[in-house]
């Protein structure tokens, strides 16, 4: 059906070369739309997925249902509404076929209008362009700030730059209230606050060369080439200063690292990257 508002049509497909039931991208008023034609009819709905904003024109159609490529998220592209849950729905704007032109048209007002209730945050011509994530998931709560980095390296943090532990998400690491032991304090009187307290751990008390650290921590596994020669063996001199020890990480040994720590801990990993008997040995 044609819309009443004729001047404010706006082409976003040729109708003669759109495939059949294959998602095709549009950008309207600075709006994502993916386009659909199925047998002689047509459907424009909104072309971000509302999980992650991953775009539907990447996606793929399975029966009446449009699929998202990156999670496997569903929707009708007749309706837009989703058959696994009816409360989530994409955008169906008005759309219709003008065979002279052999053109899909859209209102591009309705389309504006909309993008004012539903402001639309991405930047095509920033990092990452039509691909941004911009909105994240608990178990990746540093995303967007990598990828402000990403976009303006340090020129707003300063020439030194954040630092930050990586690898295990934030919400799968204990916290001070998980690990602190407060029944403790019904077995003996708790100390004075200034009282000394030995913090030495001994890993393997029983072994022929038990491994002592002054502290309960020690650098974890990055490898050399993850970090340069530089910086494995600073921490290594760090590590050694503090009595601790540091990990080779599972890219192999760096020899001058392990001879900047006596405490050198040497990472068998599943892929063997560079690991034998004989340097472990050493």
């Amino acid at each position: 059906m044609k819309s009443d508002n004729t001047h404010s049509e706006i082409r976003v497909a040729t109708w003669s070369t759109l495939a059949d039931r294959e998602p095709a991208y549009a950008l309207v008023a600075g709006v994502d739309l993916v386009v659909i034609r199925y047998d002689e009819k047509v459907s424009v709905l909104y072309g971000r997925c509302l999980h992650r904003g991953a775009l539907l024109a990447d996606g793929f159609i399975d029966g009446p249902n449009l699929i998202c490529g990156v999670h496997n998220w569903d929707y009708r592209y007749d309706t837009g509404t989703s058959e696994y849950n009816n409360n989530e729905a994409l955008a169906l704007f008005t759309s219709w076929i003008d065979e002279a032109e052999d053109a899909v048209f859209v209102n591009k007002k309705e389309i504006s209008d909309w993008a004012v209730t539903n402001p639309q945050p991405y930047q095509r011509e920033d990092y990452l362009g039509l691909y941004q994530d911009v909105h994240g998931t608990p178990e990746e709560p540093f995303n967007s700030r990598i990828q402000e980095l990403a976009r303006n390296g340090l020129t707003k943090t300063g020439h030194h730059g954040p630092v930050s532990a990586m690898g295990v998400p934030l919400t799968e690491l204990p916290r001070w209230v998980d690990i602190q032991i407060l029944t403790g304090q019904m077995a003996c009187r708790p100390l004075a606050d200034d009282a000394p307290v030995s913090t030495e751990l001994v890993i393997g008390p029983r072994a022929k060369k038990p491994l002592h650290l002054d502290i309960p921590l020690f650098v974890s596994d990055m490898s050399f080439g993850a970090l340069s020669e530089t910086a494995k063996v600073s921490l290594a001199i760090g590590a050694e200063m503090a009595g601790t020890g540091i990990c080779s990480g599972e890219g192999g040994m760096l020899p001058e690292e392990q001879q900047a720590n006596s405490r050198y801990f040497y990472e068998l990993a599943s892929a063997r990257f560079g690991w034998s008997l004989e340097k472990a040995a050493v």
